[in-house]
């Protein structure tokens, strides 16, 4: 009988390994040999629980992130990590087969998970498009195709109806998305590429389509001050959002969006690589539709 995945520790979307079992198994499927999913799985990464009970598999969940807010079904379970550090004691009591974590910041979790034996399944979305292919990945590992394909079409129409309204604003608002305050550390990919789609421009998109980790989408005051938005928008990972600090720290009137409080804060969802980026990206468009709205051209600011 072949095991569900090999027991070592790899990165997506370098998965060739999972593609090769993926094959494996559906070559043996077609033999007539079983085929082992698993069963009892811990996910640090926070936004995975949405999707497998999208995949109709929550019941296979036996221990989530404490970072973890959707779906509700899933709170009940226990807490085995933060984002940063986990409990490997209190992940083993739950006698895991996979383990699920997300980013190059939980690599240390990674390879202590593998040495202990649990086989690993490690994350690292970086744009919009790596959410589909997370959602493939684990209908496959899942045994649940159909309803991974049915998951991926809903949002597709999702997105796409955001950038439909998008298209249609009369001017397009120029945005700085702040992650981080000290440094300031402009969004991920993703997160640009919600922006767009819901009809803004990333001042810096450049920088968060390339820098796949935090350390190069750092900027200076100087940089943002420089780039004088029309809004603002915040999620600091893990802290909640200062205006004012943030206007102290930036200590310029000069840019647009401090001139007209334009600075707002987004729900933490939008950090995390999963169905709650529908909900951020239709929260971005509405504050965009309210701003064009109030101004009705960028002159008029």
């Amino acid at each position: 009988m072949l095991t569900y995945i090999f027991r070592q520790i790899f990165t997506w979307p370098v998965g060739w390994p999972i593609m090769r079992w993926l094959t494996a198994n559906s070559t043996s499927r077609k033999q007539g040999a079983g085929i082992v999913y698993p069963e009892r799985i811990v996910t640090l990464a926070a936004e995975i629980p949405a999707i497998i009970y999208e995949l109709g598999a929550l019941h296979r969940v036996v221990g989530i992130s404490g970072y973890t807010t959707a779906p509700e079904e899933a709170l009940v379970l226990p807490k085995v990590s933060g984002f940063r550090s986990a409990s490997i004691d209190r992940i083993m009591r739950q006698k895991p087969d996979l383990a699920i974590l997300t980013s190059n910041v939980q690599q240390d979790l990674a390879v202590k998970l593998g040495q202990a034996g649990v086989t690993i399944l490690h994350l690292n979305p970086h744009r919009l498009t790596d959410l589909f292919d997370t959602v493939t990945l684990l209908g496959g590992i899942l045994g649940e195709t159909v309803r991974a394909e049915q998951l991926n079409q809903k949002l597709h129409e999702a997105f796409a109806q955001v950038k439909q309204s998008g298209e249609k604003l009369p001017w397009h608002p120029r945005v700085y998305f702040e992650e981080w305050m000290d440094p300031p550390i402009c969004g991920t990919g993703w997160v640009s590429d919600l922006i767009e789609i819901a009809g803004g421009i990333d001042v810096f998109r450049e920088k968060s389509v390339e820098g796949r980790t935090a350390s190069l989408r750092q900027l200076t005051a100087s940089e943002i001050v420089t780039a004088n938005v029309d809004i603002v928008l915040a999620s600091w990972c893990g802290k909640p959002f200062d205006p004012e600090t943030f206007n102290e720290r930036v200590g310029s009137s000069r840019m647009s969006a401090i001139k007209t409080h334009s600075v707002f804060e987004l729900d933490g969802n939008i950090l995390q690589c999963g169905p709650g980026l529908v909900q951020a990206a239709h929260a971005v468009h509405n504050i965009l539709s309210e701003h064009v709205a109030i101004f009705p051209s960028p002159q008029m600011q």
